[in-house]
């Protein structure tokens, strides 16, 4: 297993748990459980976004690898290019 695919595992891990959390209308968060129904409910709306742009996160990571490790091509050089032209 690589680098992307946990990354991609643990992006769609953190959307379901946004969404279940959403829908609850709590998170998992310990001792310092949110609510929607709190005295402050955007600190709940701030979690459940900071769950997605966590999986964006992972998201883009997981598409952050070296066109040498993916494909086996070596990527081209200043004096491979300098014959080229």
């Amino acid at each position: 297993m690589t680098f992307v695919d946990i990354a991609l595992i643990a992006t769609l891990v953190m959307l379901v748990i946004a969404a279940v959390d959403a829908v609850r209308g709590k998170t998992a968060l310990g001792k310092f459980r949110l609510s929607k129904k709190d005295e402050d409910p955007s600190r709940f709306w701030f979690a459940i976004v900071l769950y997605i742009n966590m999986a964006f996160g992972m998201f883009w990571l997981a598409g952050q690898v070296a066109p040498s490790a993916s494909t086996g091509e070596q990527a081209p050089t200043v004096a491979n290019e300098k014959h080229m032209t």
